[in-house]
């Protein structure tokens, strides 16, 4: 969507170019991950990926077992899906040690030490299981002032 030169608002359907990346530590072990082969590191302008995990053919309660931190401070914009992700070496269930994820959430990814987290597909409101695709929005130091100022939201 842009302003064309008499002032009006255009829309034109654009793409952006990625290419399949992969020795991106344990996201590559169980997903596809995409990248805009431009985009090298974290250094300035806001760097994305997209990532697809298919749904397993044992789907029940299956996801990666694999316990892992964020590998940098992130958004993970959930487009489809539906996973339940628990902190790792915490017997709790409560809410700041479980929770779920749908398409459309966004979870702010900085936990980049200590025991990690593992998730796991769980069916959507429909009862069906979906591929989780998630955009990845890398964050550098410069985004500070925007985390700083996020504020708990509602539960769904």
């Amino acid at each position: 969507m842009y302003t064309d030169s008499s002032g009006h608002t255009r829309f034109a359907k654009m793409q952006i170019p990625i290419e399949p990346k992969t020795g991106l530590g344990s996201v590559g072990l169980f997903s596809s991950l995409l990248v805009n082969k431009n985009l090298g590191d974290n250094s300035g302008d806001v760097k994305t990926q997209f990532a697809v995990t298919p749904v397993p053919e044992n789907v029940e309660g299956e996801g990666p077992k694999l316990a892992h931190t964020a590998p940098r401070r992130q958004l993970v914009l959930s487009l489809s899906g539906c996973l339940e992700f628990k902190s790792c070496g915490v017997d709790s269930d409560d809410s700041e040690h479980k929770v779920v994820i749908r398409r459309g959430d966004i979870l702010l990814a900085e936990d980049l030490e200590g025991e990690g987290h593992v998730w796991r597909f769980i069916e959507a409101q429909d009862g069906r299981f979906y591929p989780w695709v998630r955009c990845y929005i890398h964050l550098g130091e410069e985004y500070e002032h925007f985390t700083s100022q996020l504020i708990p939201a509602f539960e769904h």
